[in-house]
């Protein structure tokens, strides 16, 4: 089965809760993979731990640098030592998103973003656009971010704004660390969203022929 070899103790996994009061979005790890069952940590939210009920419906991401892979289950036990735990069962199935390659244009448009951390979100940061392509985009910030952190972006399109969840994928110093160059890739986005950022992509490398042929 796929999960025996993409389901890895220790990997960084993403649990969304879609219903109840604690619906949103946790990042969590494996600690144990079973033939039928996945074991992960309970997810923390500002220093406590998120109190899920069993029964509870969750959708697990996880990824690799191939693709992106989701499956739907539900909470079937939790488990309060040797460490906060959550049971799911293993489905016989499971969702692949293939990574695609994107046409990726120089695109200078103001960014905004936050943070997401064990404490929640991080206050509003600023940054510049540097290009943009439909799979994710580089941006300069003087706001210091991790590897493989996440963040919600707000993006100054000209279709319009758009917000959506991205993970960081690359960070660089640059000027003696006084700003930094950040890849990161769109993640768990909407088609429609996507759509609109590639026609985004494709309006601005019209503009740059048109531009060219003057």
């Amino acid at each position: 089965m796929l999960h025996k070899k993409k389901l890895i103790l220790g990997q960084v996994v993403e649990l969304v809760v879609s219903e109840g009061n604690y619906e949103g979005r946790y990042r969590t790890r494996i600690e144990d993979v079973g033939e039928k069952i996945l074991a992960v940590g309970a997810p923390i939210d500002h220093g406590e731990v998120v109190p899920l009920r069993e029964g509870t419906k969750v959708k697990l991401i996880f990824w690799d640098e191939a693709a992106v892979y989701s499956f739907q289950g539900k909470i079937m036990q939790r488990i309060a030592v040797p460490i906060p735990m959550l049971i799911l069962e293993l489905p016989e199935s499971i969702d692949k998103v293939q990574r695609r390659n994107y046409v990726r244009v120089t695109a200078l448009y103001p960014i905004s973003f936050l943070s997401v951390t064990r404490q929640g979100l991080s206050e509003i940061q600023h940054g510049t656009m540097l290009d943009l392509s439909g799979g994710g985009m580089r941006f300069l910030t003087k706001e210091r971010v991790e590897n493989d952190s996440l963040l919600y972006v707000f993006l100054s399109l000209p279709s319009g704004e758009m917000k959506t969840p991205v993970r960081v994928c690359r960070v660089e110093a640059i000027d003696d660390r006084k700003h930094y160059r950040v890849s990161v890739e769109f993640h768990d986005i909407s088609e429609r969203d996507r759509d609109r950022i590639i026609s985004c992509v494709f309006e601005i490398q019209r503009a740059m022929r048109k531009k060219g042929l003057e």
